[in-house]
């Protein structure tokens, strides 16, 4: 913020612009994370198809599903 200041900018869109970076990031972050919890999601469905009984034991241990 000295470097900042040092060069004659106003020191409040600094603050302004280090906020808006940082939302900018946020919806980033969010967005991946929103990406890999459908792939997840995705991921489950498809193990289950094709491995029911693992998937039921994964699920009971995870307590997502009562044990058949």
């Amino acid at each position: 913020i000295c470097r900042y200041i040092d060069q004659g900018r106003n020191p409040q869109l600094y603050t302004k612009e280090c906020l808006e970076r940082a939302l900018a990031k946020n919806e980033q972050v969010k967005g991946k994370i929103d990406t890999m919890k459908k792939f997840k999601s995705l991921l489950i469905q498809e193990l289950t198809k094709v491995f029911p009984e693992d998937m039921a034991k994964y699920k009971a241990i995870r307590g997502e599903d009562p044990p058949p």
